[in-house]
């Protein structure tokens, strides 16, 4: 039987770590100096119950935090030169922190991603900063909430991935590829599947570490699982009300050692992890930096080169 991730203990600890953070910055600001505040501007575009859920969900952990909160909606078929002119202008207010809601409308294209200022990509989704990551997670700026999540779970539970055979499934900006790139570059060797990926069920029954981020309920079958695996379900999906994940939980905890629950799980960490970057930028944007405190983050790469030495 596997130990069930507890998100909400988790979420609790890094949101009151973060509230923290922020106080201290405002207790500070008249010093400091600053030009930005802890504020957070969300672009929504479209009407959709998920991502409704998920700005709720961001608002509530905002307002713990002492984070303030921009929210602005546009109809689905804003043209992509309107909102790169928004998230320009967006860009020069006083905001600290700047995401722009995903999914995108078919008509936009994601280059319009890369209008976010750097410093203000606390999704980590500009070409700039996911660069970084893919390059070396310990020279990024920030780094993408669900990583941040995993490696938190992968700290917090001491599990160590040297030599370990991970799948990643789903291979978006946002989870997959970060992820993946994260994994092997702490020693896992990584297999990434996807849409057009055959026989996926192979991979994943060999899988020391399996993370998945598609959002298909039941995609991942718990009789799958190999015995001991690590299970780190990302992926969520809303279905008559309820929200589920990718993982048949029920049939997978039987066989995995540690297992995220959904909900319950990295969803609610990732939240978490997103008002944490907040208060990065927050700071960065004022000329200091919180590091990351997770221990994994400054752990030698197992990609760096031999030393000449």
């Amino acid at each position: 039987m596997a130990e069930i991730v507890n998100g909400r203990e988790i979420y609790n600890q890094i949101i009151e770590e973060t509230k923290r953070y922020i106080h201290e910055f405002r207790a500070n600001i008249e010093k400091i100096k600053a030009k930005i505040s802890p504020k957070l501007s969300i672009i929504a575009i479209g009407e959709d119950k998920e991502m409704e859920v998920y700005i709720r969900n961001k608002k509530r952990a905002a307002d713990i935090c002492g984070i303030e909160i921009n929210l602005v909606h546009f109809q689905k078929d804003i043209s992509q030169r309107l909102l790169e002119e928004k998230i320009e202008e967006i860009n020069e207010s006083d905001s600290c922190g700047v995401i722009v809601q995903l999914p995108l409308p078919k008509h936009i294209d994601k280059k319009v991603l890369d209008k976010i200022l750097p410093s203000k990509d606390v999704d980590c989704l500009t070409s700039e900063n996911l660069g970084s990551v893919l390059k070396d997670i310990r020279k990024a700026r920030f780094i993408p909430c669900a990583c941040l999540a995993m490696l938190d779970v992968f700290d917090r539970f001491k599990i160590d991935v040297k030599g370990k055979y991970a799948v990643v499934i789903g291979a978006s900006d946002l989870v997959g590829k970060p992820c993946a790139s994260v994994l092997l570059n702490l020693g896992a060797t990584v297999t990434v599947c996807h849409k057009y990926t055959e026989n996926i069920e192979k991979f994943i029954s060999e899988a020391d570490i399996v993370v998945s981020a598609v959002g298909k309920p039941g995609l991942v079958k718990g009789n799958w699982i190999k015995n001991k695996a690590v299970i780190i379900d990302i992926g969520t999906r809303m279905v008559d009300g309820k929200i589920l994940g990718d993982v048949e939980f029920d049939l997978a905890k039987e066989r995995a050692s540690i297992i995220t629950p959904v909900p319950g799980g990295i969803g609610l960490i990732t939240v978490a992890e997103l008002m944490k970057n907040i208060a990065r930028a927050l700071y960065l944007n004022a000329g200091t930096e919180l590091t990351y405190s997770i221990s994994a983050i400054g752990s030698p790469s197992p990609t760096d080169p031999p030393s000449e030495t």
